[in-house]
């Protein structure tokens, strides 16, 4: 099986394998080309199975970590079975400390599936629908203005100030994660100034009608930014029922805001699987307590960079991470354990860690705990163009 990138006149296949995969119709004269680096795995010089890349940096503890999103995966029907995909993601885990990749994140048609290749659902994530009467409490607000493009740099840099409230957020630079036209496509950017002018939260939505008005981004600064884009949409009350705001989790700031509000509804939404690429920087990156403390891992993972003993010190703070092959350890890891442990942001506690698969508790491991606290987590689908 060879594992390459493919080439600029291979696109075409791998837009015919996505088509047959994923049962969408392929257009000769359209589909003739990929944005992004495609991954594709070759049996005997035919490509059988193909992976979109995305590399992005987002926030862990405060810090950037190098990440990638694997996107499109998809194999021949005819020629499942034998081994494609395992093959890119092994390519994948193989390259990671070469190419600086802490993590990898994807959306998983099916848990158990991709958790054969190291990955964890890490996000549980809610759209809250609320009628917009019960939102009278909050005052209308104006303090808002239009994206049309020509506020890129500040709204790329107000969304980067958000990215280190909330782990796993991804940085943003350029104009592809916002419409700047709205009127043709209706999709609204509005950005929120607080008194001094200054940008402080922004809101991306449409409107359904008669029912509601989707808020498919919300972020903001402070309370007041929250309220005052609450206040703004609330000017839509008179031809939809209903605010929608997406991709929300239980302690997000909307959520806080409405949680005492009667006739709310919460639709799941599975969010986005995550696997750790090199255990050893996540680690690194890790904030500590100041008090104290040490544990030791063992990482039950295949990738090299991933196997074995970690043996983690911590104080003010900071830790210092090293690896051995063998000895005691205080708790053991699968790689989705790892991913639910520490990305996912659950904040778990020896007494309901047990109840993960692939955790083990071998030694008091209070210090390990103690270290990956509840942390406000959120990966969302900023890889996508608008």
């Amino acid at each position: 099986m060879e594992v390459r990138l493919i080439k600029p006149e291979e696109a075409v296949d791998y837009l015919k394998i996505s088509a047959a995969s994923f049962i969408w119709k392929f257009d000769k004269e359209v589909d003739k080309e990929v944005e992004m680096p495609v991954l594709g795995a070759f049996h005997n010089g035919k490509l059988i199975a193909g992976m979109e890349l995305f590399d992005f940096k987002c926030n862990y503890c405060g810090n950037l970590i190098n990440t990638l999103v694997l996107s499109g995966i998809c194999s021949q029907p005819e020629n499942r079975r034998m081994g494609g995909v395992r093959a890119l993601f092994d390519e994948v885990g193989r390259n990671a400390v070469e190419n600086d990749i802490v993590a990898g994140f994807l959306s998983a048609f099916s848990i158990s599936y991709y958790e054969k290749f190291g990955f964890a659902n890490l996000n549980r994530l809610f759209a809250i629908s609320v009628p917009f009467h019960k939102l009278e409490h909050i005052p209308r607000n104006n303090d808002v203005e239009l994206y049309t493009g020509e506020q890129l740099s500040e709204l790329c840099e107000l969304h980067n100030k958000c990215v280190f409230k909330e782990n796993l957020i991804t940085m943003r630079e350029d104009e592809k994660h916002f419409c700047k036209t709205p009127l043709e496509d209706a999709d609204y950017t509005y950005i929120h100034r607080n008194s001094l002018g200054e940008a402080d939260g922004y809101v991306r939505f449409n409107i359904k009608r008669p029912d509601e008005l989707i808020a498919e981004e919300l972020f903001v600064l402070t309370p007041d930014a929250l309220k005052g884009i609450i206040g703004f949409l609330r000017n839509y009350d008179g031809i939809v029922k209903t605010l929608r705001v997406k991709k929300q989790y239980p302690g997000s700031p909307f959520a806080c805001l409405v949680d005492r509000i009667d006739d709310i509804n919460y639709e799941y939404d599975k969010g986005y699987a995550g696997r750790i690429y090199n255990l050893k920087k996540l680690l690194e990156n890790n904030v500590y307590p100041q008090k104290h403390g040490k544990f030791s891992i063992l990482s039950l993972d295949d990738l090299e960079q991933n196997k074995g003993i970690f043996d983690v010190e911590y104080q003010n703070g900071k830790a210092t991470v090293s690896k051995r092959t063998d000895g005691d350890y205080d708790i053991s890891l699968t790689p989705p354990a790892a991913a639910r442990l520490l990305l996912a942001g659950e904040g778990h506690t020896a007494e309901t860690a047990v109840y993960i698969d692939g955790v083990e508790l071998k030694n008091n491991a209070n210090d390990f705990f103690r270290a990956f606290p509840h942390r406000a987590t959120r990966f969302i689908d900023s890889f996508w163009s608008i």
